[in-house]
């Protein structure tokens, strides 16, 4: 009696990087990697940015199947590209972890007291919620600025959001959307916090020259725009 067994399909041929893709890519990685430059510590160089971004290009190829369309394999790459600079940044300072603890905890320390007191709350409120002293909480505000993790661009350095510049209709809908609620979200702040945003970003004035319009000093000028940004992206939070 013949039996039959069951034979193990061969496995997907992958794609083979080729110095075409090379030169195809290497617009791609380059742009994913100064856009990534300009929105962590300046002490972070575009050129290691991208040795990574190559990094995750190899593994997008090893990982494809050849018969992905051109497109469906853009956008992988991109993702794979984005991931390799992600792990990379996450891996420089365990310090750097820990404050993206500390700022996601002062986030949700003011979404929940907004929700709470149904208005912005007072600094002494946050300090109080966070189990901090006004001089600790403000310390904390000045090293998550030192950082490079309080900016208008980046809401959420955890998801920092780095796309083609051949960007889906969609995604320019969404980006349009998020656009329409930072701003909503902007007029909704204390008034000083406003014009803090409005001197830094519209005018392009330095920390020194915001400290000399509001009356304080350029430290507070900072640990006044950290606190801006996360009601900023408390505000923001969709849980």
């Amino acid at each position: 009696m013949n039996s039959m067994t069951a034979s193990t399909p061969p496995p997907a041929p992958r794609r083979a990087l080729t110095r075409a893709d090379y030169d195809r890519f290497q617009p791609l990685v380059r742009r994913l990697a100064m856009r990534a430059a300009r929105r962590v510590p300046s002490h972070i160089k575009a050129q290691d940015l991208m040795g990574y971004g190559w990094l995750g290009l190899v593994e997008a190829f090893s990982r494809a199947e050849a018969t992905m369309a051109d497109e469906e394999f853009e956008a992988y790459a991109s993702y794979r590209i984005r991931g390799a600079m992600l792990d990379y940044l996450r891996s420089l300072d365990p310090m750097a972890r820990a404050l993206r603890s500390r700022s996601r905890h002062v986030s949700r320390a003011i979404a929940d007291l907004t929700k709470s007191l149904g208005r912005q709350p007072e600094e002494e409120e946050i300090a109080k919620a966070l189990g901090m002293e006004l001089d600790a909480y403000r310390e904390t505000l000045s090293d998550i600025g030192k950082a490079g993790m309080a900016r208008l661009e980046l809401l959420d350095l955890d998801k920092v959001d780095l796309v083609s510049e051949a960007e889906a209709p969609d995604e320019e809908v969404s980006r349009q959307g998020m656009a329409g609620l930072v701003a909503g979200a902007i007029d909704k702040l204390p008034e000083r916090l406003r014009q803090l945003l409005a001197l830094y970003y519209q005018e392009e004035c330095t920390l020194r020259e915001i400290g000399l319009v509001l009356g304080v000093t350029e430290s507070r000028v900072s640990q006044l725009h950290t606190e801006a940004i996360h009601r900023l992206r408390a505000a923001l939070r969709r849980e």
